[in-house]
């Protein structure tokens, strides 16, 4: 019973939660489109390529933050601890590496290593494509000309810990805390993007209990680390830990 109240509890703040993040993220692009669009009506731009070219510019940015926010929206209603089935964890950073391959080139980003043990989890693969590939996309788009990302997975004790490591500008100590923060996107981070990426990412692993970390030493690079409890040889998984609890 307690069990069936926060469940409806989860699902009543993520509908809350839902639309405040629809509000907020779709206000500017639509502002922007329908300005557009009056202007054309009105006949004082002309509706040629170049017009039509910027709203629907416009119109792309609204698709991709209604996807964004579609997957935060589930994570954030997902039950604690999803156990999908078990799923190659390898497997799925090895797929996305190669989904993502052309766009780490045209960014100019090189692959220095890649260094994958076979280790299984719990989960909903589909969640977990959409982890490693927010991951590689924010490499791709913050990273300069000439960085390069090493990206490793390993069992830790009862863990499959997944490491994406780039030689990137970093992250200022200051802003560390607040990278998971949905639509934040750091001062004068000069990037595209919904600012939704991470926080994607935070909530598929903690829904499937696990944790993941930013470190930027010395704004030397960014580094992330998930962790996922890990499916063991004889089959037997470690239990799903609540959101920021620790192993005692």
């Amino acid at each position: 019973v307690n069990e069936a109240i926060e469940a409806v509890e989860r699902s009543a703040r993520a509908r809350r939660q839902m639309a405040a993040d629809v509000a907020h993220e779709l206000r500017t692009p639509l502002a922007a489109l329908q300005a557009g669009l009056e202007e054309v009506r009105d006949g004082l731009v002309p509706a040629d390529a170049a017009t039509l070219g910027r709203l629907h510019d416009q119109t792309v940015r609204l698709g991709r933050v209604v996807d964004d926010l579609a997957v935060l929206a589930a994570a954030d209603d997902a039950p604690l601890g999803m156990t999908s089935g078990r799923t190659d964890l390898a497997r799925i950073v090895a797929e996305e590496l190669t989904a993502r391959a052309a766009e780490l080139r045209s960014a100019g980003v090189a692959t220095d290593s890649v260094d994958l043990d076979p280790v299984s989890v719990l989960a909903d693969a589909d969640r977990l494509h959409q982890v490693v590939g927010n991951l590689l996309a924010n490499v791709a788009r913050h990273c300069r000309p000439g960085d390069t990302v090493r990206v490793a997975l390993h069992p830790v004790g009862r863990d499959a810990v997944l490491t994406v490591a780039d030689t990137g500008p970093g992250i200022p100590a200051a802003d560390l805390p607040r990278v998971f923060d949905r639509y934040w996107r750091g001062p004068g981070a000069g990037v595209s993007g919904s600012g939704l990426g991470l926080a994607v990412v935070r909530e598929i692993v903690l829904a499937h209990g696990g944790e993941v970390e930013v470190r930027s030493p010395d704004q030397a690079g960014t580094t992330v680390v998930v962790r996922l409890p890990a499916v063991h040889n004889d089959g037997a998984s470690a239990e799903a830990r609540p959101a920021g609890a620790q192993d005692g």
